[in-house]
């Protein structure tokens, strides 16, 4: 799928394949560009389906039976990652000047037949950002789904303040979380507005419903409005040479959601869809 860009008097889009390769937002006489992309590092604001982040060991077990989402996983990490749409093929719905709408198949080592659908539209200094996935299978399906943007840290000089509102954070032991959920500091300086250093953070937050989520540079305030189903963040401030880059991911549900909901952990974000229907999910940024 080639590049396709969207814009209107306030922002400029690019999308390519299941990411946001580029936005510019317009304030005045200047052109900010708040995403990083490098391919060769690994650096693309994606969307994950039809799980969000990572799965411990890839061991995903359901009403089909027990399965091993590592199989076509082509990082070489010891837990599958992110789903499978961020290495899919997409497919053009439809685009205008100011919107477009792409799709991709559910493929294997993911279980259920399906697919998702990603819209993009531009409004008034705002995007709207749609995900919908459609079960195609006889069984009910369990998901996630989230974005995974690559914010910078810096648009000029000074670095990002990130704002919300929290109720805690899952403790994670070597990158899987347990079942304890934790009030941490950062939580309370989320709260104020924080900048985390790089490499100190890979974590998820389970925020309060309704809590929004600022992106504060001093040349633009971003805020993100999610649907209530979003109701965890990423928060990761890698280290190394993406180290001038910073993610603020919203999802459904937290990582290795799948395992901890077979453990009666609650709070979860695990969400079903069922046979021959479709489930939406939305992020609204708007900046100012």
């Amino acid at each position: 799928m080639e590049i396709h860009k969207i814009k209107n008097e306030d922002c400029e889009i690019e999308v390519y394949r299941g990411s946001i390769k580029s936005i510019k937002i317009l304030i005045g006489s200047n052109k900010y560009e708040i995403l990083g992309y490098d391919a060769k590092n690994r650096v693309s604001s994606f969307i994950m389906a039809p799980w969000a982040n990572r799965i411990n060991e890839g061991k995903f077990k359901c009403a089909k039976g027990n399965f091993d989402l590592l199989e076509k996983n082509p990082f070489d990490f010891k837990h599958a990652i992110h789903g499978t749409a961020m290495f899919s093929e997409w497919t053009l719905n439809k685009a205008s000047e100011n919107y477009i709408s792409i799709s991709t198949n559910l493929n294997k080592p993911w279980p259920y037949k399906g697919n998702v659908t990603f819209a993009i539209s531009l409004n008034d200094q705002s995007i709207k950002q749609e995900l919908s996935i459609l079960n195609k299978d006889s069984d009910v399906m369990p998901f996630s789904m989230g974005w995974h943007p690559w914010f910078k840290r810096n648009l000029k000089d000074e670095v990002v303040k990130i704002k919300f509102d929290a109720k805690y954070k899952w403790e994670t032991k070597n990158e899987i979380p347990t079942s304890s959920k934790l009030d941490s500091n950062e939580i309370k300086y989320f709260f104020k507005g924080y900048s985390p250093e790089p490499g100190t953070l890979d974590e998820c937050y389970r925020i309060k419903e309704k809590s929004l989520v600022y992106l504060v540079w001093p040349e633009l305030t971003l805020k993100i409005n999610s649907s209530n189903e979003c109701g965890h963040l990423m928060v990761y401030t890698p280290s190394g040479p993406n180290s001038d880059l910073v993610c603020v991911e919203p999802q459904t549900a937290t990582i290795n959601p799948f395992q901890l909901n077979e453990k009666n952990v609650t709070d979860t974000g695990v969400l079903y869809v069922n046979p021959g229907e479709s489930y939406k999910i939305f992020t609204e940024w708007s900046w100012r």
